[in-house]
């Protein structure tokens, strides 16, 4: 005749006080010997800090320029929604992240190894883990930076705010650096054609001095046109206009952001003693005894 065995809950099993109690000696070691582990381990986790920047984009990222820096018309003292996602974008730019991986020696601050094989991307990730760039509810733009040297999550912040002001700046003053060399070819062209005219107005007299000066006249005009021109980008490229405005600067942080080891304890002796409930439960409540034999 063959044995067979199956399990049955006792029906007493169910009492979650009494359990408790019979347990409670168990139950107090496990929870304290958990406690004192996730505690210790905890410690053994290096803390970061936060700092955060607060900032606006200036209305000069949209804003169209005029001779010597002028606006062409009034508008807020803050950029629109179009500047905001400019500047974004400029913040999370690979310029101002190159700026900060030389900057700040990432690769030694972030403890890469010299045999890395994938180095860059390796500091691209953190990059990505500790440095974020969002725009708030309010328009502005958060820039949040993690680090487990507070003095350096504080002035990294600061700087990625300086380094987007200086990009703008550096756009600037190259693309007017570039209407500048072309203008002042258009310039010299101008020039030439204007003192042609002026040559061959000395030799002429009566009807056809007459158009030649009409002439002279409209392309002097001209020549003071591109004059002006001149000087607008001449002025554009030499100028340093404000395209942030910083609301909030960072400060050092006082306290940590991660980890929070209370609450690491605390998940942590909630789950063994959840896991030594079951493990006692499905040990006190199940019995095994021989089945009946069916032919």
């Amino acid at each position: 005749m063959k044995r067979n065995t199956r399990a049955e809950f006792k029906p007493d099993s169910a009492d979650l006080l009494n359990f408790i109690l019979r347990h409670f000696r168990k139950f107090l070691i496990a929870g304290v010997v958990a406690a004192v582990l996730s505690a210790v381990i905890s410690l053994m986790i290096k803390p970061l800090y936060e700092s955060t920047v607060t900032l606006y984009p200036s209305s000069n990222i949209t804003e169209a320029r005029t001779l010597l820096g002028e606006s062409t018309s009034r508008t807020a003292l803050f950029g629109d929604d179009d500047a905001t996602e400019k500047l974004i974008q400029v913040i999370n730019s690979d310029q101002v992240r190159d700026w900060l991986r030389t900057t700040y020696n990432l690769a030694s601050h972030y403890n890469i190894k010299p045999g890395e094989k994938y180095p860059n991307t390796v500091i691209s990730e953190k990059m990505d883990r500790f440095i974020r760039c969002s725009k708030t509810s309010f328009g502005s733009v958060e820039i949040r930076v993690r680090d487990r040297d507070r003095e350096i999550a504080c002035a990294m912040a600061n700087d990625i705010a300086s380094r987007a002001d200086t990009i703008f700046n550096n756009l600037q003053r190259s693309s007017a650096t570039q209407m500048l060399d072309e203008i002042s070819r258009s310039y010299g062209l101008q020039d030439k054609l204007v003192r042609m005219y002026e040559d061959t107005l000395s030799t002429l007299k009566g009807e056809a001095a007459l158009r030649i000066w009409t002439t002279l006249e409209t392309e002097t005009d001209y020549l003071g046109l591109i004059r002006g021109r001149y000087l607008e980008a001449l002025a554009l490229s030499q100028q340093t206009l404000p395209y942030t405005l910083v609301v909030d600067r960072a400060v050092v942080a006082e306290k940590k952001v991660f980890p929070h080891r209370s609450l690491i304890v605390i998940i942590s002796t909630a789950s063994v003693l959840i896991l030594l409930a079951l493990i006692l439960f499905v040990i006190e409540g199940v019995k095994l005894h021989p089945a009946d034999d069916r032919q």
